[in-house]
């Protein structure tokens, strides 16, 4: 595996498992719940079509989940693109989640008749690495630079030769791997 992206595998792995990951989750789950309740609103209260409301549900969900993130879980890795600028990004990235997510939704609820709350929950969590993985790579690109960059990820890169680049103890600085 070539260096660079060996760095970014690691960055991708230690970010997974880091306390942005964990802040990551928490705000989905709190916009899950809030696009679950608009859901609930919308077609149990108002009888408004379940397709409509998911996709009305969907996109008050992306905005929340934007802003909650961009105050609160990048804070710190803030690209110097302005807010505006990260919010278009984030949409942009969000196209490919969102049909995922409606196409999923839309399938459990139409083809398989399965309760429209359920079919988001489940719909949501099909979507979610795809939200995660475009949000450090480029909407909060700092994030990734700041994790590859750190001084235990650049003495792992910098001790991984080609030989040993598929071995998962190259994921771990030279310091740490059995001999």
């Amino acid at each position: 595996m070539p260096s660079g992206l060996l760095r970014i595998v690691y960055a991708v792995i230690r970010i997974g498992t880091s306390k942005l990951a964990l802040k990551f989750v928490l705000v989905g789950f709190a916009c899950l719940a809030l696009a679950e309740a608009i859901l609930y609103l919308l077609v149990d209260v108002w009888g408004v079509n379940s397709l409509v409301a998911g996709a009305a549900s969907i996109e008050i969900s992306v905005v929340a989940n934007f802003i909650i993130n961009d105050l609160w879980t990048f804070r710190e890795n803030r690209s110097s693109d302005g807010f505006l600028v990260r919010m278009l990004k984030f949409h942009v990235t969000r196209v490919a989640s969102i049909a995922v997510n409606f196409g999923t939704y839309s399938m459990l609820v139409v083809l398989l008749s399965i309760n429209h709350l359920v079919a988001y929950f489940v719909a949501t969590f099909v979507a979610f690495s795809i939200n995660f993985l475009t949000s450090v790579v480029w909407v909060w690109r700092g994030t990734l630079d700041s994790y590859a960059g750190t001084a235990q990820g650049k003495a792992a890169f910098s001790t991984c030769s080609k030989s040993d680049s598929l071995n998962p103890r190259a994921l771990r600085p030279r310091s740490m791997r059995e001999r």
